[in-house]
């Protein structure tokens, strides 16, 4: 994937803020990737398209993985969903990202392994595929940083 190229992604999603300047194996431990899952890089896609609230699940945070993650009862979870999608932007220090890493999810290896609890940063799941533009290739594994699009001249 190349920078400015327009893909199509689903998943989990998090906000930049949250990537932004960190060392590739800082994002598997904020993300809760086991370690060595960012070795061969990671692309970052900035979404062009937020999800309606109807195309998207609130998962926690990344502390606790997906398959992990069990909805509080007595919460009103359209509210949170709706206060959740307000904060969210496509550009600035709001934006919501896409983190895909290089090396696929393993369905050989233990989900708990495979994805241990991270720092606790925010993440959704899409239910629908959304439009997104590439902003960041980080390759050098384990010191590559990411660098948010707009900082050191990047577009």
């Amino acid at each position: 994937m190349t920078i400015g190229g327009t893909v199509t992604v689903s998943g989990c999603f998090t906000k930049e803020k949250f990537i932004a300047g960190r060392t590739l194996r800082e994002i598997e431990k904020i993300l809760g990737f086991h370690s060595g899952r960012l070795a061969q890089g990671m692309t970052v896609i900035a979404l062009e398209q937020l999800p309606a609230q109807n195309q998207f699940d609130l998962v926690g945070y990344s502390n606790v993985a997906t398959h992990r993650h069990q909805a509080p009862g007595g919460l009103d979870l359209e509210k949170l969903k709706a206060e959740a999608r307000a904060s969210w932007r496509t550009s600035g220090f709001e934006r919501v990202v896409k983190v895909l890493s290089a090396i696929p999810h393993d369905r050989d290896m233990a989900p708990d392994v495979q994805y241990p609890p991270g720092q606790g940063a925010p993440q959704w799941i899409s239910r629908v595929p959304l439009m997104g533009k590439v902003v960041g290739v980080v390759n050098q594994y384990p010191d590559g940083r990411y660098v948010a699009a707009g900082a050191a001249g990047r577009p």
